[in-house]
């Protein structure tokens, strides 16, 4: 069984190095329960990879092996996407399980996976609100080009306030798209009601927010750098062993060996594994600490109990 969090409020370093550690002393576990999509979703994208580069490489010239790839890519995008929602759901039960708001896993999960189709809109939600954001960043960059245009110093100020206003939309979508999340896995709400909570909650700890999500970014940066560095050096190891040139387009020159492809995906699949479970993990942390810090939620669960 898996500890409750603290009553007490905690650092943001705190909040994330208890992720850590709790996904750390229960691996096992969790890896039982991440496993079998986890090999579904390396598949689906090794199947999608290996046909796309086949007939981006004019092996596929048939009009039998042009339908072959094409069933191949349908079929392994969909077990991708399956086993991604799939890895969504039970991730976000252990979320409401390490939050304490489930006492057994098979609990938690019959209630986010009752939120399937909820995760699935939030998912396209954020999805459009990137587009959207990045969207109105190149909407006025260009009115910044076109309208201003008596020196190069006001283009360069507009080109800096309009990339630190994307860099901080950017940051309140992530932030809060993250936090909803957790929301999902902890609260019973209609689709509007998760993202109308997650927002009162980021806003009302903006600069706590924010900072948590900059040390978040940090870590696993640090982290994410160095587990895929054995993948690179075999790409690159395999570059130089067929001889292809600096000078020369890598794209028309170097073709990915079926090994390096399964190689690669089955150690990304495994970075994924161990990173993305964390990450979920210290935003239920982070959505529990913030209840903490604005409701009292600790009292308002010890009169419950009474």
């Amino acid at each position: 069984m898996i500890e409750p969090p603290s009553d007490q409020p905690q650092s943001i370093g705190d909040l994330i190095g208890r992720a850590f550690r709790v996904y750390r002393r229960h691996l096992p576990f969790f890896f039982k329960i991440l496993l079998p999509p986890t090999i579904a979703s390396t598949a689906g994208a090794l199947g999608l990879q290996w046909a796309v580069t086949a007939a981006m490489s004019g092996d596929a010239a048939k009009p039998a092996t042009i339908a072959l790839m094409v069933g191949i890519i349908i079929s392994s995008l969909i077990a991708l996407l399956l086993s991604k929602w799939v890895l969504a759901i039970r991730q976000l039960a252990f979320v409401r399980m390490t939050t304490g708001f489930a006492d057994t896993y098979p609990e938690a999960h019959a209630f986010t996976h009752s939120k399937r189709w909820v995760i699935v809109a939030l998912y396209v939600l954020s999805i459009v609100t990137m587009s959207v954001v990045v969207g109105a960043w190149a909407i006025a960059m260009t009115a910044t080009y076109s309208i201003i245009n008596a020196s190069p110093g006001l283009r360069v100020a507009g080109l800096f306030l309009s990339t630190v206003g994307l860099i901080f939309a950017l940051t309140l979508a992530v932030l809060t798209t993250l936090l909803v999340f957790s929301v999902t896995a902890c609260e019973n709400q209609s689709l509007g009601g998760y993202i109308s909570r997650a927002s009162e909650l980021t806003m009302a700890g903006l600069w706590r927010s924010i900072g948590f999500g900059a040390l978040m970014a940090v870590t696993l940066t640090a982290i994410s750098y160095p587990l895929s560095l054995p993948v690179v050096l075999l790409s690159l190891f395999d570059i130089f062993q067929q001889g292809v040139a600096a000078s020369e387009s890598m794209l028309d020159t170097y073709r990915m060996p079926f090994y390096v492809m399964v190689i690669s995906q089955c150690w990304e699949s495994i970075i994924n594994m161990l990173l993305w479970p964390v990450i979920f993990i210290a935003y239920g942390y982070f959505y529990y600490d913030l209840r903490l810090r604005q409701e009292g939620l600790d009292l308002a669960r010890r009169l419950d109990s009474l």
